[in-house]
Protein backbone atom coordinates (compact mmCIF):
# COMPACT_ATOMS: atom_id res chain seq x y z
CA UNK A 1 0.00 0.00 0.00
CA UNK A 2 2.77 2.44 0.96
CA UNK A 3 4.59 1.59 -2.28
CA UNK A 4 1.49 2.33 -4.33
CA UNK A 5 0.94 5.65 -2.54
CA UNK A 6 4.58 6.64 -3.12
CA UNK A 7 4.36 5.71 -6.81
CA UNK A 8 1.17 7.72 -7.21
CA UNK A 9 2.69 10.79 -5.56
CA UNK A 10 5.90 10.47 -7.59
CA UNK A 11 4.08 10.17 -10.91
CA UNK A 12 1.76 13.03 -9.97
CA UNK A 13 4.76 15.25 -9.26
CA UNK A 14 6.14 14.48 -12.73
CA UNK A 15 2.83 15.28 -14.39
CA UNK A 16 2.28 18.51 -12.48
CA UNK A 17 5.83 19.83 -12.65
CA UNK A 18 6.37 22.14 -15.58
CA UNK A 19 9.89 21.09 -16.44
CA UNK A 20 11.58 17.68 -16.35
CA UNK A 21 14.80 16.24 -17.74
CA UNK A 22 14.82 12.60 -18.81
CA UNK A 23 18.38 11.32 -19.21
CA UNK A 24 18.97 8.48 -21.69
CA UNK A 25 21.96 6.24 -22.15
CA UNK A 26 22.73 6.11 -25.87
CA UNK A 27 24.64 3.26 -27.50
CA UNK A 28 25.75 3.55 -31.12
CA UNK A 29 27.55 1.09 -33.37
CA UNK A 30 29.00 3.36 -36.06
CA UNK A 31 29.99 0.43 -38.27
CA UNK A 32 27.07 -1.84 -39.20
CA UNK A 33 29.56 -4.60 -40.05
CA UNK A 34 30.74 -4.62 -36.41
CA UNK A 35 27.62 -4.10 -34.32
CA UNK A 36 29.36 -5.49 -31.27
CA UNK A 37 31.55 -2.36 -31.09
CA UNK A 38 29.48 0.43 -29.58
CA UNK A 39 30.14 3.90 -28.26
CA UNK A 40 28.18 5.34 -25.36
CA UNK A 41 27.07 8.81 -24.41
CA UNK A 42 24.25 10.46 -22.51
CA UNK A 43 21.40 12.40 -24.09
CA UNK A 44 18.81 14.69 -22.49
CA UNK A 45 15.11 14.89 -23.25
CA UNK A 46 14.01 18.15 -21.63
CA UNK A 47 10.25 18.53 -21.39
CA UNK A 48 8.19 21.61 -20.60
CA UNK A 49 4.70 22.87 -21.37
CA UNK A 50 5.66 24.09 -24.87
CA UNK A 51 7.34 20.89 -25.96
CA UNK A 52 10.59 18.96 -25.69
CA UNK A 53 14.25 19.23 -26.67
CA UNK A 54 16.56 16.25 -27.29
CA UNK A 55 20.33 16.72 -27.41
CA UNK A 56 23.67 15.47 -26.07
CA UNK A 57 24.16 16.06 -22.34
CA UNK A 58 27.83 16.96 -22.86
CA UNK A 59 26.71 20.01 -24.86
CA UNK A 60 25.65 21.77 -21.65
CA UNK A 61 29.15 21.54 -20.21
CA UNK A 62 30.87 22.66 -23.43
CA UNK A 63 28.45 25.54 -24.00
CA UNK A 64 29.17 26.77 -20.49
CA UNK A 65 32.94 26.66 -21.09
CA UNK A 66 32.59 28.58 -24.35
CA UNK A 67 30.30 31.23 -22.82
CA UNK A 68 32.83 31.71 -20.02
CA UNK A 69 35.64 31.88 -22.61
CA UNK A 70 37.18 28.69 -21.24
CA UNK A 71 37.22 27.07 -24.66
CA UNK A 72 38.23 23.39 -24.59
CA UNK A 73 41.16 22.08 -26.62
CA UNK A 74 40.67 21.64 -30.35
CA UNK A 75 39.29 23.69 -33.21
CA UNK A 76 35.81 22.26 -32.66
CA UNK A 77 35.24 21.52 -28.96
CA UNK A 78 32.18 19.36 -29.69
CA UNK A 79 34.11 16.96 -31.95
CA UNK A 80 33.95 14.00 -29.53
CA UNK A 81 30.15 14.03 -29.38
CA UNK A 82 28.42 11.47 -31.62
CA UNK A 83 24.91 12.91 -31.38
CA UNK A 84 25.41 16.51 -32.49
CA UNK A 85 21.87 16.92 -33.82
CA UNK A 86 19.09 18.59 -31.85
CA UNK A 87 15.42 17.58 -32.00
CA UNK A 88 12.77 20.03 -30.81
CA UNK A 89 9.17 18.82 -30.71
CA UNK A 90 6.47 21.44 -30.29
CA UNK A 91 3.34 20.47 -28.35
CA UNK A 92 0.54 19.67 -28.87
CA UNK A 93 0.90 18.98 -32.60
CA UNK A 94 4.42 17.52 -32.38
CA UNK A 95 5.75 19.65 -35.24
CA UNK A 96 9.49 19.05 -35.22
CA UNK A 97 12.48 21.34 -35.73
CA UNK A 98 15.52 19.21 -36.51
CA UNK A 99 18.95 20.85 -36.30
CA UNK A 100 21.83 19.17 -38.10
CA UNK A 101 25.04 19.95 -40.00
CA UNK A 102 26.39 18.89 -43.37
CA UNK A 103 29.07 21.55 -43.96
CA UNK A 104 26.19 23.98 -43.47
CA UNK A 105 24.05 24.26 -40.32
CA UNK A 106 20.45 23.39 -41.11
CA UNK A 107 17.14 23.87 -39.35
CA UNK A 108 14.73 21.36 -40.86
CA UNK A 109 10.96 21.33 -40.45
CA UNK A 110 9.61 17.80 -40.01
CA UNK A 111 6.24 16.23 -39.35
CA UNK A 112 6.40 12.59 -38.27
CA UNK A 113 3.17 10.74 -37.59
CA UNK A 114 4.42 7.30 -36.71
CA UNK A 115 2.36 4.16 -37.28
CA UNK A 116 2.64 2.19 -34.04
CA UNK A 117 1.78 -1.43 -33.37
CA UNK A 118 1.17 -1.95 -29.65
CA UNK A 119 1.55 -5.41 -28.10
CA UNK A 120 0.11 -6.85 -24.89
CA UNK A 121 3.61 -7.84 -23.75
CA UNK A 122 4.78 -5.97 -20.66
CA UNK A 123 7.82 -5.91 -18.40
CA UNK A 124 9.21 -3.94 -15.49
CA UNK A 125 11.80 -1.29 -16.38
CA UNK A 126 13.18 0.99 -13.66
CA UNK A 127 10.18 0.15 -11.51
CA UNK A 128 7.72 1.16 -14.23
CA UNK A 129 5.25 -1.10 -15.97
CA UNK A 130 6.38 -0.85 -19.60
CA UNK A 131 4.54 -2.07 -22.69
CA UNK A 132 6.03 -3.12 -26.03
CA UNK A 133 5.42 -1.30 -29.33
CA UNK A 134 7.04 -1.27 -32.77
CA UNK A 135 7.25 1.18 -35.66
CA UNK A 136 9.31 1.96 -38.76
CA UNK A 137 11.09 5.29 -39.20
CA UNK A 138 13.06 5.95 -42.40
CA UNK A 139 13.05 2.19 -43.17
CA UNK A 140 14.61 1.44 -39.80
CA UNK A 141 12.46 -0.78 -37.58
CA UNK A 142 12.27 0.12 -33.90
CA UNK A 143 11.12 -1.81 -30.86
CA UNK A 144 10.27 0.40 -27.89
CA UNK A 145 8.93 0.10 -24.38
CA UNK A 146 6.67 2.85 -23.08
CA UNK A 147 5.01 3.48 -19.74
CA UNK A 148 1.65 5.08 -19.07
CA UNK A 149 2.93 5.68 -15.52
CA UNK A 150 4.50 8.78 -17.08
CA UNK A 151 1.69 10.00 -19.39
CA UNK A 152 3.86 12.02 -21.77
CA UNK A 153 3.46 11.11 -25.45
CA UNK A 154 7.13 11.66 -26.18
CA UNK A 155 10.45 9.86 -26.29
CA UNK A 156 14.05 10.01 -27.50
CA UNK A 157 15.06 11.15 -30.99
CA UNK A 158 12.03 11.45 -33.35
CA UNK A 159 10.08 8.76 -31.51
CA UNK A 160 6.74 9.91 -30.08
CA UNK A 161 2.99 9.41 -30.27
CA UNK A 162 2.40 6.58 -27.78
CA UNK A 163 0.13 6.93 -24.69
CA UNK A 164 3.14 7.23 -22.39
CA UNK A 165 6.84 8.08 -22.26
CA UNK A 166 9.17 5.84 -24.28
CA UNK A 167 11.76 4.65 -21.76
CA UNK A 168 13.63 2.19 -23.96
CA UNK A 169 14.13 1.98 -27.74
CA UNK A 170 16.29 -0.22 -29.94
CA UNK A 171 16.55 -0.74 -33.69
CA UNK A 172 16.11 -4.24 -35.15
CA UNK A 173 19.85 -4.66 -35.77
CA UNK A 174 20.61 -3.78 -32.14
CA UNK A 175 23.14 -1.21 -33.32
CA UNK A 176 21.36 1.79 -31.77
CA UNK A 177 19.57 2.02 -28.44
CA UNK A 178 18.21 4.58 -25.99
CA UNK A 179 17.54 3.66 -22.35
CA UNK A 180 16.13 5.97 -19.68
CA UNK A 181 18.41 6.04 -16.64
CA UNK A 182 17.45 9.15 -14.67
CA UNK A 183 14.76 11.79 -14.16
CA UNK A 184 15.58 15.29 -12.93
CA UNK A 185 13.63 18.46 -12.20
CA UNK A 186 14.50 21.57 -14.20
CA UNK A 187 14.27 24.99 -12.57
CA UNK A 188 13.65 26.48 -16.00
CA UNK A 189 13.31 25.35 -19.60
CA UNK A 190 13.68 27.43 -22.75
CA UNK A 191 12.64 25.38 -25.76
CA UNK A 192 14.15 27.95 -28.15
CA UNK A 193 17.65 27.83 -26.63
CA UNK A 194 19.85 25.68 -28.85
CA UNK A 195 23.54 24.72 -28.57
CA UNK A 196 26.16 27.35 -29.26
CA UNK A 197 27.30 25.78 -32.53
CA UNK A 198 23.81 26.17 -34.06
CA UNK A 199 23.19 29.78 -33.07
CA UNK A 200 24.34 31.56 -36.23
CA UNK A 201 24.08 31.19 -40.01
CA UNK A 202 21.29 28.62 -39.85
CA UNK A 203 19.67 27.73 -43.15
CA UNK A 204 15.99 26.77 -42.86
CA UNK A 205 15.00 24.00 -45.27
CA UNK A 206 12.44 21.22 -45.62
CA UNK A 207 13.00 17.47 -45.45
CA UNK A 208 13.42 16.99 -49.20
CA UNK A 209 16.09 19.70 -49.33
CA UNK A 210 17.95 18.02 -46.46
CA UNK A 211 17.85 14.72 -48.30
CA UNK A 212 19.43 16.33 -51.36
CA UNK A 213 22.09 18.12 -49.29
CA UNK A 214 23.16 14.96 -47.47
CA UNK A 215 23.19 12.88 -50.63
CA UNK A 216 25.22 15.48 -52.53
CA UNK A 217 27.76 15.73 -49.72
CA UNK A 218 28.34 12.00 -49.39
CA UNK A 219 28.34 11.30 -53.10
CA UNK A 220 30.11 14.46 -54.34
CA UNK A 221 31.50 16.53 -51.47
CA UNK A 222 34.16 18.24 -53.61
CA UNK A 223 31.67 20.69 -55.16
CA UNK A 224 30.43 21.86 -51.77
CA UNK A 225 33.91 21.91 -50.24
CA UNK A 226 35.23 23.93 -53.16
CA UNK A 227 32.43 26.42 -52.59
CA UNK A 228 33.44 26.69 -48.93
CA UNK A 229 37.09 27.21 -49.91
CA UNK A 230 36.28 29.96 -52.39
CA UNK A 231 34.33 31.78 -49.69
CA UNK A 232 37.32 31.76 -47.33
CA UNK A 233 38.38 35.32 -48.19
CA UNK A 234 40.32 34.14 -51.21
CA UNK A 235 42.94 32.33 -49.11
CA UNK A 236 44.70 29.34 -50.64
CA UNK A 237 43.62 26.14 -48.92
CA UNK A 238 46.27 23.59 -47.90
CA UNK A 239 45.24 19.94 -47.64
CA UNK A 240 46.92 17.13 -45.72
CA UNK A 241 46.40 13.38 -45.76
CA UNK A 242 48.18 11.26 -43.13
CA UNK A 243 50.56 14.13 -42.41
CA UNK A 244 51.47 14.74 -46.06
CA UNK A 245 50.47 17.73 -48.16
CA UNK A 246 48.31 16.72 -51.13
CA UNK A 247 46.72 18.53 -54.04
CA UNK A 248 43.13 19.70 -53.71
CA UNK A 249 42.01 17.31 -56.47
CA UNK A 250 43.61 14.35 -54.69
CA UNK A 251 42.14 15.40 -51.37
CA UNK A 252 38.63 15.62 -52.82
CA UNK A 253 39.02 12.27 -54.61
CA UNK A 254 40.01 10.51 -51.39
CA UNK A 255 37.31 12.32 -49.45
CA UNK A 256 34.62 11.21 -51.87
CA UNK A 257 35.77 7.59 -51.79
CA UNK A 258 35.90 7.58 -48.00
CA UNK A 259 32.40 9.02 -47.82
CA UNK A 260 31.01 6.43 -50.21
CA UNK A 261 32.64 3.60 -48.25
CA UNK A 262 31.35 5.00 -44.95
CA UNK A 263 27.84 5.37 -46.35
CA UNK A 264 27.72 1.66 -47.18
CA UNK A 265 28.42 0.48 -43.65
CA UNK A 266 27.39 3.30 -41.37
CA UNK A 267 24.75 2.72 -38.73
CA UNK A 268 24.10 6.33 -37.72
CA UNK A 269 20.70 8.00 -37.41
CA UNK A 270 18.67 10.39 -39.55
CA UNK A 271 21.61 11.78 -41.50
CA UNK A 272 21.95 8.44 -43.29
CA UNK A 273 18.52 6.91 -42.85
CA UNK A 274 16.81 9.74 -44.70
CA UNK A 275 18.62 8.99 -47.99
CA UNK A 276 18.11 5.21 -47.98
Amino acid sequence: MYKLIFLFLFVSSIINAQNKRFVYEYFLAKDSTHLEIKEKEFLNLDIGQQGSKFYAAEVLKLDSLIKNKETPMGDFPYQNINFLDVVIKNYPGFDINFYTNCLIDYKVSLQKKLDWKIFHEKKNILGYSAQKATTTLYKRKWTVWFTTDIPVQDGPYLLQGLPGLIIKAEDENKGISFSLIEIKSLPQFNINEIPYYFQSDLLSINENDLKKAIKNFYEKPSVQMNDEAHQDNGKKMTFYMEGKEVSSSEFYRIMEQNNKNALKKTNNLLRYDIIK
